[in-house]
């Protein structure tokens, strides 16, 4: 004879039937249907007379007025709280761009001319060094000579596969030496 669950064996049997239903682990939603047929078998029921019992609210017809106004009450509460939340995320993130924008105004980020904006923030201190077309055909030559592909060397420097092979070509004769 099946006996009435207690609320506490209902609230136990809905979570395990809860993971069972959304277990994406085969192991896991099968160890729960375990638990759950072990449960609804103790009661003397099948595991859907015990789900049925478990999950009024499924069944239309045995949910009072009362208990469907509570839950519609308390599904429009957290809807207004995910609405609130996701306000006040909103107006936070909105805040820190605001922030880090004035920040980069500050740095001098928003000026277009560059090196107006380099020179007004490097002060008194050197110039960097520009390499020019030796120091271009002297780090080829370095790269080529480390076992670096024509394809690799081009695009580590920026250059055509061409010049690569022509820097390899100069520097050939002196490999043999």
């Amino acid at each position: 004879m099946a006996q009435p669950l207690t609320d506490a064996e209902r609230e136990k049997l809905r979570k395990i039937i809860g993971v069972m239903r959304s277990a994406t682990i085969e192991g896991e939603r099968k160890a729960a249907e375990e638990a759950a047929t072990r449960l609804a078998a103790a009661s003397g029921m099948t595991l859907e007379e015990a789900a049925q019992e478990a999950f009024l609210e499924e069944d239309d017809g045995r949910i009072n007025a009362d208990e469907r106004a509570a839950q519609q009450r308390e599904a429009a509460r957290w809807a207004a709280n995910m609405v609130r939340m996701t306000e006040a995320y909103e107006s936070s993130e909105k805040y820190r761009f605001m922030m880090a924008k004035e920040e980069a105004k500050r740095r001098g980020l928003n000026e277009p001319d560059t090196d107006t904006r380099a020179r007004r923030l490097s002060g008194n201190r050197p110039r960097r060094y520009i390499p020019g077309k030796t120091d271009e055909f002297r780090l080829i030559a370095g790269l080529l000579r480390d076992g670096v592909s024509l394809e690799r060397t081009a695009e580590l420097v920026g250059v055509s596969t061409v010049d690569v092979a022509r820097v390899w070509l100069l520097t050939r004769g002196n490999r043999a030496a």
